[in-house]
């Protein structure tokens, strides 16, 4: 490390620890139906509510004193979307320590073209997403919420629950809940527009909000319409040098390093699944044929083309692999457009009327590399699109070959590895339109009697939303076609007939054309970049998939007060819940990796609730809940969720709080119903690891499950750092189990300040699992290293020992994993008044939230003991995201009148490449085995003068770089939603009033 890197280093650490230090992101102790006036980070405890103010908090539907929430909560401002350039929702939830970034603007493979929330890192299918306390729109058949959908222009604040939440809102809330609550009673006109770009000059952002309202009927009702536009310019990974070739882990002079590499689908084409070792010895004219064409010693890595398609050499790892990285966006380009509406009107003294409408049009582009091809072909081995020494080669494997029933026919197999670049890229656009409609009766019933029953409430609600998909794909390759084309004979023009033999006398031995010819079949020519116009027309196409995903959700309940004991009055919320959730899949058909196959599937649930919390002497409560949810799933039937704790005020400078949650979560339409697929995944063959080579189980596994004896350890066994997997439904699933503990205390030594600190152990039981390709591979080779188990049976090759399609790692759905984990949160606020330092009306306030991860266990065999991962503190193929033990964020607000000034920190903590936590590796055998602690720091600035707003920042103000990891890289070498890929970033915007 340099000096001057170190200075930074040390002058970074040094402004990181006075912030958190001083400072700590945003607990929240209890919050108003209509928190106006509040901070940018936090409403500062003494300021969100008086002791004796009754309150709801998310988590609860019973009204309660402020300060005595047994649930700890954290906050997010409207202020905050602004001050951190987050026109939508996932920028600025992903930097919350008690998140890990699920889908993003920078997820280009094997995306959905979404944004979503983890939550602690369970999963996003195991958090629920609420608008105003009430389920949202979820955007397919995994019931995950799309955050695009979410106007943040109209939220009023965002609170978050870190635990499970089953009793008070049903299946989904195992891991949290994140709460948007939006702006109403709106009045005026509020119009706001943002630009931002980074230091380079690209990847612009930009983004019209228009909010329009008014009261009416002698202030008995409120209208609200909203409008947005939203732009995001794509920028490609070659942008920045950091990410313009893919990377991936070798040895240079004996030395780890990293190096240029990428896929062995290459444009000219690579050719494998030669004879090795003592096969190729008994077949010596295959040798010779190899011999004179330069390729003594071949590996099973196989031979490569140049670019006339006429010359052959072998193929190198990594210098001959291609790297895809330019081909792929490293931001993706997205257009939204939000329209919605929001609208209350009192009925009566009694009765409230409202209805909420939201219509959401978003569209996302990914772009990836030219199709690869691979996989075991049939070739004539009399082409004339092969050389004469290449036919040779050909000739010699046919004459040689095994079975006595293809042998001399003219035909023989060789494994593939073809980039069809001649047909351009990948082109996928996701068009995505979502709209809800909620409407419902709320107000007071008023009390029974003086003692019982009284401050009654209620709330009724119907909504429904609906989701519909649309993914036009450009560039696909046509699988059957492919295979049509490479297959040919010579036909003779004056009879008719063909043959895999040139017919003697007639001139080039005949017409070469497909041998089975229909539809118009083109013979390709795919040694080279040879490919015609025509036969690239015959097997390119473009395809168009479209999915249907509806909910419906009927609630009613009631709140209040059962009586009032000496210590205060007994709250309780009872109600009743029905939901009925459906979504279908109609996929596009024939392309590569396509299924062609309708899925889906519905279900409902009824459910009754109840909650209870009782003051049993001064500053002492106990609370519990209970759900009882009957399903229409066999597999499921009647289950219960339920929960219990306790909060003490001691003093007025401490408060302690306890809950225990039992909540279950039902599988989704997609785990029960989807139909089986391919996908592409990064993983591990270890058949194709150096050390499988060596006599012992791994190395007789993989010759039992299909890899050449002589091919065992190669790198050809693995030529792409992806694997194909098979993945799908079980309509067999059950429900997930999950126990939440909570632990922890609220303490205000002294007046504008507060300080929480929280423990949290979180155990997901019977978790539905569709297993990494990784983990299958893992429990196969180094677990149960049994030909026979469910796990390597999991596993099909090619006949060169390859996983490819046909073919792949199998990887369903299933409710055979666990998950633990526990860590404490640490909050911090302060504020003070400053006017005498700086005139006017002023103060500075800072507030901070750390997180430190204790454990993270990963189980994905319950039943087989040892077969924990322990992700805590690592990142990589088994463990996916990093996991730091250590996370945080803190802000540092300075307010003079109108002008505000803020400094925002985010740390991330050292994680380790899980390969050596997992004990497969060593750090000396890796060029980067750690992920080093990353500090980033963003500058915002926003003035107030009469009706407008005027605001701007920096994003990365110190233009911080990602570490550059190799294989077990998420994408664009690292992990880029939770590590910043593009550098400083630059916004501004106003805001006008009317």
């Amino acid at each position: 490390m340099t000096n001057v890197k170190k200075l930074r280093t040390h002058l970074l650490a040094g402004i990181a620890s006075t912030l958190f230090v001083a400072g700590a992101a945003t607990p929240v102790f209890a919050q108003e139906d209509s928190a106006e006036g509040e901070d940018a980070v936090s409403t500062a405890p003494e300021e969100a509510a008086a002791q004796d103010e009754v309150i709801v908090v998310t988590g609860s539907r019973i009204v309660s004193k402020a300060l005595t929430a047994p649930n700890p909560v954290s906050q997010i401002s409207s202020e905050e979307f602004a001050l951190t350039s987050s026109a939508t929702a996932e920028n600025l939830l992903n930097t919350l320590p008690q998140v890990v970034p699920g889908e993003s603007g920078f997820t280009n493979n094997e995306s959905s073209g979404v944004a979503t929330v983890n939550l602690r890192g369970l999963g996003e299918q195991r958090n629920l997403i609420l608008v105003n306390g009430r389920r949202y729109i979820f955007f397919d058949a995994r019931q995950v919420t799309d955050l695009n959908t979410i106007p943040t222009a109209l939220v009023d604040r965002v609170e978050l629950i870190t635990g499970g939440s089953s009793a008070v809102y049903g299946s989904d809330a195992v891991s949290g809940v994140v709460n948007f609550i939006l702006k109403d009673d709106f009045e005026g006109v509020e119009a706001t527009a943002q630009y931002d770009i980074t230091a380079q000059g690209d990847a612009a952002k930009a983004n019209l909000d228009l909010i329009v309202g008014g009261n009416f009927a002698e202030d008995r009702g409120n209208a609200t319409l909203y409008l947005n536009y939203f732009k995001r310019d794509g920028t490609f990974a070659d942008a920045r040098a950091r990410s313009q070739c893919f990377l991936e882990d070798t040895t240079v002079n004996g030395q780890p390093a990293l190096a240029c590499g990428g896929s062995a689908g290459i444009p000219n084409g690579r050719f494998a699944g030669l004879p090795l070792g003592a096969e190729l010895a008994a077949r010596p004219q295959v040798q010779a044929a190899l011999d004179a064409l330069g390729l003594s010693g071949l590996d099973a890595n196989g031979f490569k083309y140049d670019a006339t398609g006429t010359q052959v050499s072998p193929f190198v790892v990594p210098g001959d692999r291609y790297n895809f990285n330019p081909d792929n966006y490293l931001q993706l380009p997205q257009e939204r457009r939000i329209i919605g509406g929001m609208v209350n009107y009192e009925i009566s003294d009694g009765a409230e009327l409202y209805v909420e409408g939201v219509y959401t049009n978003n569209i996302v582009r990914t772009q990836r590399a030219a199709t690869p091809i691979g996989g075991s072909y049939r070739f004539q081995v009399n082409s004339p699109f092969l050389s004469s020494g290449v036919q040779d080669l050909l000739r010699a494997l046919d004459e040689t070959e095994a079975d006595a029933a293809t042998r001399n026919d003219g035909f023989t197999n060789l494994s593939i590895g073809r980039r069809i670049s001649e047909g351009g890229t990948r082109d996928v656009t996701f068009e995505r339109d979502a709209w809800r409609v909620v409407t419902g009766v709320r107000g007071d019933l008023g009390s029974v009697s003086d003692n019982f029953l009284t401050d009654l409430k209620y709330d009724g609600y119907y909504s429904f939303a609906r989701t519909s998909n649309s993914t036009q794909s450009e560039g696909n390759i046509l699988a059957a076609a492919f295979t049509q084309g490479v297959t040919t004979v010579f036909r003779d023009p004056a009879s008719g007939a063909t043959s895999p033999f040139p017919f003697a006398g007639v001139p080039g031995g005949g017409e070469l054309v497909c041998e089975n010819e229909s539809n118009g079949c083109v013979p390709l020519n795919i040694f080279g970049p040879n490919i015609s116009q025509e036969g690239l027309d015959f097997i390119t196409t473009r395809s168009t998939s479209s999915e249907e995903a509806e909910m419906q959700v009927a609630t009613g309940y009631i709140s209040g007060n059962l009586t009032t004991l000496p210590a205060g009055p007994v709250g309780f919320a009872a109600g009743v819940e029905w939901r009925d959730v459906s979504a279908f899949f109609i996929p596009s058909q024939g392309g590569i990796g396509d299924v062609g196959e309708i899925s889906g599937g519905d279900y409902n649930v009824k459910e009754v609730f109840g909650e209870v919390r009782v003051p049993v002497f001064e500053g002492f409560e106990l609370n519990g809940a209970f759900r009882y949810s009957d399903y229409s799933l066999p597999n499921v039937n009647g289950v219960w969720t339920y929960g219990g704790g306790a909060t003490w005020q001691i003093f007025p400078a401490l408060m302690i709080r306890g809950q225990y949650q039992r909540a279950v979560r039902a599988p989704s339409v997609d785990e029960l119903y989807r139909s089986q697929s391919t996908i592409s995944e990064a993983a591990t063959d270890p058949c194709a690891l150096a050390s499988a080579a060596a006599p012992g189980p791994i190395r007789d596994l993989c010759i039992a499950t299909g890899v050449p004896s002589a091919a065992v350890g190669n790198s050809g066994i693995q030529p792409n750092f992806q694997l194909t997997g098979i993945v799908g439904g079980n309509p067999d699933l059950e429900e997930e189990t999950t126990d939440t503990y909570t632990l922890g205390a609220v303490v205000r030594p002294m007046d504008r300040m507060a300080i929480t600190v929280d423990y949290y152990n979180i155990d997901i039981k019977d978790a539905i699992f569709r297993a990494p390709l990784n983990v299958v591979l893992d429990l196969c080779y180094n677990e149960f290293q049994d030909i026979n188990s469910f796990y390597c049976q999991s596993v099909a090759r090619l006949p060169d020992g390859t996983i490819g399609s046909p073919g792949g790692v199998s990887a369903l759905f299933a409710n055979i994993g666990s998950i633990q984990t526990d860590g404490i949160d640490v909050g911090f606020s302060y504020s003070m008044d400053v006017s005498s330092i700086f005139g006017g009306d002023s103060s500075l306030s800072l507030a901070s939230s750390v997180n430190w991860l204790n454990k993270f266990d990963r189980n994905p065999v319950v039943d087989v003991e040892g077969l924990v991962n322990h992700c805590a503190g690592a990142y990589g193929l088994t463990c996916g995201e990093p996991l730091p033990e250590w996370k945080g964020t803190a802000r540092a607000n300075l307010m003079i009148d109108g002008f505000t000034a803020s400094l925002r920190y985010r740390y991330v903590g050292k994680v380790t490449d899980d390969r050596v936590t997992r004990e497969l590796l060593s750090a000396a055998d890796l060029a980067v085995p750690t992920i080093d602690p990353e500090h980033y720091f963003d500058l915002s600035l926003s003035w107030d003068v009469e009706r407008f707003t005027f605001f701007g920042g920096v994003i990365n103000l110190t233009n911080n770089k990602q570490t550059l990891i190799g294989s077990s890289q998420e994408q664009l070498n690292t992990f880029p939603s939770t590590y910043d890929p593009l550098g400083t970033r630059f916004f501004a915007g106003a805001t006008v009033r009317f």
